[in-house]
């Protein structure tokens, strides 16, 4: 009996826990992870805001697809400013004076980029990821007055929207308008590029507030890349680090700061060129000829020409005015032997540098020689 009772009483004991409930918890809701990665910048008349995707969810998982970026705008007022130095370091480090709660309730829908239309803003891509670029366009009057206020958001396939990113404030500034007339032209040791300044700044306003410029150059098939490590103060600059063979485009701009970040013109036209080897070596120098016993012996200093083939020698006999070619093929050597030379007869020399791409030099100074019958 009393084995009975305590087996009742455990089994009670165990039954009163059965299908206890605890707290009702909150389903998960998943959402993509906000855009981290953001920043913006004035160039010219536009604001360019640039940022990269997400790629995962909130809660760590994979974000395999989005479908739209939300692009929010708040504008209030802001102060006049003038472009220095100190207070172009000052902006561009400060955040916005703003809360997120006042952007939500203030902010309006600047711009929705749907899936289809990505292509149209990508930008600087490799093998893993994508960073976007969009362009606000200023208003045409009093935007030095106002502060733009960006943030953005992004959706996934289920509609499912992420948080605003980090906000970004531009006041904008009075900035040169880009140079124009841009030239460039081949030389042998650089490829020179020309422009001509810009009259005036970007709300009308003249003279140009141009405290230098920055070049930027691309290959086929490239972006373009800053040349310059510190601005440029003339209106011309040499591109010495180049390659024959290959195509160059360069755009130049304006900028009214003096260094990094620059507040920058709009790019100014392009100008392209083909860095063709059309320049042939120097002349050969230092031919020396010494007569042997049934040869003539030629030698001359070493060109210096980086793209150098070779060597063409060149003879004519003392009443003929027409110098024949002796090397079939340039020769790689600074020295060179006649043997088909006659005594008693003197011979006229000459040598030419040639290069890779098949220039010629023109011929160096001459020297000439005579081997005698001994009698």
């Amino acid at each position: 009996m009393k084995r009975t009772l305590i087996i009742f009483f455990s089994l009670l004991f165990i039954l009163s826990f059965c299908g206890k409930k605890g707290p009702i918890q909150p389903p998960v809701i998943k959402v993509p992870q906000k855009i981290e990665s953001l920043e913006a910048e004035q160039r010219g008349d536009n604001i360019i805001i640039r940022w990269a995707n997400p790629t995962t969810y909130s809660d760590g998982s994979s974000l395999s697809e989005i479908k739209e970026i939300e692009i929010w705008l708040l504008e209030e007022a802001g102060e006049s400013k003038e472009t220095t130095e100190e207070s172009s370091q000052e902006e561009k480090k400060s955040p916005p004076k703003i809360s997120l709660k006042k952007f939500k309730e203030k902010s309006k829908l600047e711009k929705v980029i749907e899936e289809g239309k990505f292509l149209d803003y990508q930008r600087h891509f490799n093998q893993d990821s994508f960073e976007f670029e969009y362009w606000y366009k200023l208003p045409e009057k009093n935007f030095t007055l106002k502060r733009f206020i960006f943030a953005l958001k992004v959706k996934d396939k289920r509609k499912k929207s992420s948080e605003f990113s980090k906000m970004l404030s531009v006041e904008p500034r009075i900035i040169p308008a880009p140079p124009h007339e841009v030239q460039s032209a081949i030389h042998e040791d650089r490829i020179e590029i020309h422009w001509k300044e810009p009259a005036k700044n970007i709300d009308n306003s003249s003279p140009a507030k141009v405290t230098g410029y920055n070049i930027y150059r691309r290959k086929e098939g490239e972006f373009f890349k800053r040349l310059n490590s510190s601005l440029i103060k003339e209106n011309k600059y040499s591109d010495k680090a180049f390659l024959f063979g290959e195509v160059y485009h360069y755009l130049v701009r304006a900028s009214s700061t003096e260094s990094s970040p620059f507040w920058e013109s709009a790019d100014s036209g392009t100008t392209e060129v083909f860095a063709e080897d059309i320049f042939a070596p120097a002349p050969p120098s230092g031919l020396i000829s010494i007569g042997g016993e049934d040869f003539i012996s030629l030698s001359w200093d070493i060109s210096k020409e980086k793209d150098l083939l070779g060597y063409n020698i060149w003879r004519r006999e003392e009443n003929e005015e027409e110098y024949i070619l002796l090397t079939p093929q340039a020769i790689q050597e600074s020295i060179y032997n006649d043997y088909t030379v006659e005594k008693n007869k003197r011979y006229h020399y000459a040598i030419t540098a040639k290069d890779i791409n098949g220039n010629e030099s023109k011929m160096s100074e001459t020297r000439s020689e005579e081997i005698k019958e001994e009698s």
